[in-house]
């Protein structure tokens, strides 16, 4: 049986406005926490976040962005595209996604193993990331999804660099109502999962923010738990922006 027209309208109704304070929260927190400088004030104060062996220089932002304990705020949006030719080949299921990430640095590139070599090509850092998503589905079963994903980010950190590349995958968890059309074995229930992998880059514009692409793969599917399961498996691309929370943990 298919949802109301009301509150498929209303799904996709609700994902702009989120987009919208997002972006008014962010702005509201540039104007509140001023520019501030990349290196401490020798003043006798300690930073609010250490800055980690290289941010001495403050023209190294890698350095700077890159530490244990900093928090971002991210959005992405893209499309997605399938089949991929990867597994079932199902009806065409295209789909374009809004994605709002809360991410947090787990450690500092020096911070350990390995990493703490600053000539390591490997030398970088994890970041666990928490995901809302909302995507308008328009081709050519379903209308929309909704859900949320936890993922984790591999960030490969240079001294000095303004590219900084990473790697990042995690699975999680939507709602749609793609079932509701009974011409397709793909999507057989409301609720799917959805682990996925990924790529992209991250160009530093200054110590606050960074133009972001990706690269990703994403299967949907239900384990089983409905009689149509064939799944999805979806391959493309984001464009996005993250700020870079600055003294977000100062008393």
């Amino acid at each position: 049986m298919h949802l109301g027209g009301k509150f498929e309208r209303l799904i996709r109704v609700l994902i702009l406005p989120a987009i919208l304070l997002t972006v008014l929260l962010t702005f509201c927190t540039v104007s509140q926490a001023g520019d501030g400088d990349l290196s401490a004030q020798g003043n006798g104060t300690k930073p609010s976040v250490s800055l980690g062996s290289n941010a001495s220089n403050p023209d190294d932002l890698a350095s700077y962005i890159f530490v244990e304990d900093r928090i971002m705020l991210e959005f992405m949006t893209g499309v997605m595209f399938s089949p991929s030719g990867i597994g079932p080949v199902v009806p065409v299921y295209n789909y374009q996604q809004n994605n709002v990430r809360l991410g947090w640095v787990l450690d500092s590139p020096d911070g350990w193993g390995p990493q703490a070599g600053i000539d390591d090509p490997f030398r970088g850092s994890f970041q666990a990331i928490l995901e809302t998503t909302g995507s308008y589905v328009w081709s050519s079963f379903g209308t929309y999804m909704v859900g949320i994903t936890g993922l984790v980010r591999y960030n490969f950190v240079q001294p000095n660099w303004i590219v900084v590349p990473y790697i990042q995958g995690g699975a999680g968890i939507i709602y749609t109502n793609a079932r509701n059309w009974s011409n397709q074995d793909a999507i057989g229930g409301n609720w799917e999962f959805t682990p996925q992998f990924g790529g992209g880059l991250k160009f530093l514009l200054d110590k606050s923010w960074t133009f972001n692409i990706e690269g990703a793969f994403q299967h949907i599917s239900n384990a089983n738990t409905s009689a149509r399961n064939e799944g999805v498996n979806a391959y493309g691309g984001f464009v996005g922006f993250t700020y870079v929370f600055d003294k977000i943990w100062s008393d």
